[in-house]
């Protein structure tokens, strides 16, 4: 194998939105980092822009990162203090039920406490919204006005050209072979590196990188998939926002002549795609009954990063894993708390408070793993 290639306070390994935040929020704060890309970011196609939600029903800890974030995507400094949000499209979530308007009632306190932005809405003003919504199962909804299209490609190039402005090294094409925590050492199919803290933000491939090392992660890789119906209007566009249905986990959102849909599942079991695909047509024709008999087609498959708990795991390790920082497991809202999170590595890493509650961000008990002080 090649002799080792470089060193650093810091090795970040990953190349999407969260190991490039990191990169920049620690660079900037005059840590030397070295981020090792398997792939290369920066050189994908142009990514669409993406839907991002700040409201996490159930989960104030979650909201509270994505609230933090918006405010950076509204004046993003790695871009000159541009605003990277291209529109925002609301957030309606309607409870299934009587209980869980109830439970969505109890912690609107809570919410609101982390910056979440939150009105009541009656059945009526629900469906004026959007009035596709099944007459009969819409009994009272939530809207929050905080969902809104991101420029991921600017994010993308936004972090990694302020890291490099900041004296980062991120290099492309490193697929990692091997990673020893006692001493920072990381091997690649390229070379080899040495830092004094290494950070696994490599979405679901930091779960095996971790098992390398001997620190077990509670999350894994798995399958998703984005549908489109078949046109629903002959002429304009469908102006409905963000919808949600939490206990389903059915998500619409208009788009054009048709609705985007997707079903928020988690499982370890293989082979469910056929099984969730019934389960979405099924929802999608019991909250939307003009839909029932509607197309609904494959737009995009993908993976995730998943933990048992839908909340990522953000944290340092302890004892023999303490040079290790995990940023990974986001269920598929990374986008919407990758700033927030590369402020959290950066104070971890300098012994700083974050300001913010990390317990429920940290692994299971009896994984070796603190959030910091």
């Amino acid at each position: 194998m090649p002799g080792r290639q470089g060193t650093a306070d810091m090795l970040i390994i990953g190349g999407g939105v969260t190991a490039l935040s990191i990169s920049y929020h620690c660079a900037r704060a005059g840590i030397d980092v070295i981020l090792l890309d398997p792939d290369d970011a920066e050189a994908t196609v142009a990514q669409a822009a993406r839907p991002v939600r700040t409201y996490q029903p159930g989960k104030v800890h979650n909201s509270e990162l994505t609230v933090r974030s918006l405010a950076d995507y509204r004046a993003f400094t790695p871009a000159g203090g541009a605003d990277l949000v291209l529109s925002d499209i609301g957030w309606l979530v309607i409870p299934v039920d009587r209980q869980e308007a109830v439970e969505l009632e109890r912690e609107s306190a809570a919410q609101r406490a982390v910056g979440v932005e939150l009105e009541p809405l009656t059945p009526h003003q629900a469906r004026t919204r959007n009035p596709w919504l099944d007459p009969a199962g819409t009994e009272s909804a939530v809207w929050c006005p905080q969902s809104y299209l991101l420029d991921v490609d600017k994010v993308v190039r936004g972090y990694a050209d302020g890291a490099r402005k900041h004296g980062a090294r991120l290099l492309a094409g490193q697929r990692v072979t091997g990673l020893d925590s006692k001493n920072g050492h990381v091997a690649t199919a390229r070379g080899e590196f040495a830092a004094e803290s290494v950070v696994l933000a490599a979405g679901a491939g930091s779960c095996a990188l971790a098992t390398s090392a001997g620190l077990e992660l509670p999350l894994w890789a798995q399958s998703a998939e984005l549908f489109r119906t078949d046109p629903v209007l002959t002429d304009g566009g469908l102006d409905t926002p963000f919808t949600v249905h939490p206990a389903s986990g059915l998500k619409t959102l208009g788009s054009g002549r048709s609705f985007l849909v997707g079903l928020e599942r988690v499982s370890k079991q293989e082979g469910m795609r056929d099984v969730w695909f019934r389960q979405a047509a099924e929802e999608l024709a019991a909250r939307y009954p003009k839909l029932k008999d509607v197309g609904l087609h494959s737009v995009w498959t993908g993976t995730v990063d998943v933990t048992p708990t839908r909340t990522a795991c953000i944290g340092r390790a302890r004892d023999a894993h303490e040079r290790i920082f995990v940023a990974a497991g986001y269920t598929g809202q990374d986008l919407g708390q990758a700033p927030a999170t590369g402020r959290i590595i950066r104070d971890l890493y300098l012994g700083r408070s974050p300001g913010i509650d990390l317990a429920p961000f940290t692994l299971t008990p009896s994984t070796p793993v603190q959030s910091g002080a």
